[in-house]
């Protein structure tokens, strides 16, 4: 049985699409909804779909994010293996089917495809999955590593295209970092360290809705740059229970070096006394991250730090960044 974690806050307008894709699986299924202290009609809702049907279980909550509401699904999960559906997301029944169809006793990990959905046009675009798909089925974690990019762009890890071991989560305390956004970031780190294999499908299963008013993952904020630098604090940690030289070694090394990079080019939205405190931060994991980024630009970045230093190098990428979004936005 698979378990179908729902966190849910204030998506009235878009639950009753999402609930209902899961609830058209074939694959035997249990769906989770945690209401997360939604103040819409959400948390109605929820009960309405449990009275429906009895595959639906809802557990209502104080508002305390989404790793939380995540967190509290899996503790009340049942099924062998677990998937995330973002409430305001959803599925391809079939698509999903036929993914989940090559589960077994031997998988850790199973790994799909997602297409992003823009509303406003009710147009579908595949994700670029060009590294995903040379590779098919089971295969071993270290080479899926060396293989995939680690720019977060061109494969995106976010958790909800994979359905994993339940036993593996709680074994390898795979919970989510409550209180941060980037969540899935540091929890991927840590589901791919801690496991020997994972099995690629090629079905788009999943529909990731792009540009909601009011979506958490809209807009770049101070609090983005703190907690990307938490993360960067618990990937350092991690790396000391790497073997020196393994492919985990070096796509956490690189997934650092894309956090680090990203830091650097919204250090403005930090003000003077919020860059202050941050130039300790990027001053620490300069040397670690600095080698490692890669992408457009990325070879003139290195030469300028070569030739002024950390700190100088990352304001002149925050201030050319700003200068570039503002003639985007003319």
């Amino acid at each position: 049985m698979v378990s179908i974690i729902i966190p849910v806050y204030n998506v009235e307008r878009y639950l009753d699409e999402c609930v209902a894709s899961a609830l058209a699986l074939k694959t035997e299924c249990e769906v989770l909804l945690i209401n997360d202290g939604s103040t819409d009609r959400s948390g109605e809702l929820c009960g309405l779909w449990a009275d429906r049907d009895k595959r639906i279980r809802v557990i209502h909550q104080e508002n305390q994010g989404l790793s939380a509401a995540r967190n509290a699904g899996i503790k009340a999960s049942r099924g062998e293996f677990i998937m995330f559906l973002d409430s305001d997301d959803f599925i391809d029944p079939v698509k999903t089917d036929q993914m989940l169809s090559n589960l077994d006793d031997e998988t850790e990990i199973l790994l799909g495809l997602y297409r992003s959905y823009y509303e406003d046009r009710d147009a579908y675009e595949e994700e670029p999955s060009e590294a995903l798909l040379t590779m098919s089925g089971r295969t071993k974690m270290e080479r899926f590593l060396e293989t995939m990019p680690a720019d977060g762009r061109s494969c995106y890890m976010m958790a909800c295209r994979f359905v994993v071991r339940r036993e593996i989560i709680i074994r390898q305390k795979l919970g989510f970092l409550p209180g941060i956004y980037h969540e899935d970031e540091e929890w991927t780190q840590r589901l791919f360290c801690g496991s020997e294999s994972i099995f690629v499908s090629h079905y788009y299963f999943y529909q990731y809705r792009r540009g909601r008013v009011g979506s958490i993952t809209s807009s770049v904020k101070a609090k983005h740059i703190w907690d990307s630098f938490s993360i960067l604090k618990r990937s350092e940690k991690l790396l000391v229970r790497l073997e020196p030289g393994s492919q985990k070694e070096m796509y956490i090394k690189r997934r650092m070096a894309q956090l680090y990079l990203s830091n650097m080019l919204n250090i403005c939205v930090l003000d003077r006394e919020e860059r202050k405190k941050a130039k300790s931060l990027f001053m620490h994991f300069h040397g670690m991250c600095m080698p490692y980024i890669y992408g457009e630009g990325c070879r003139g970045v290195m030469m300028f730090d070569r030739i002024f230093g950390c700190w100088v190098t990352c304001i002149a990428v925050g201030y050319a960044n700003k200068i570039r979004k503002r003639r985007r936005e003319k």
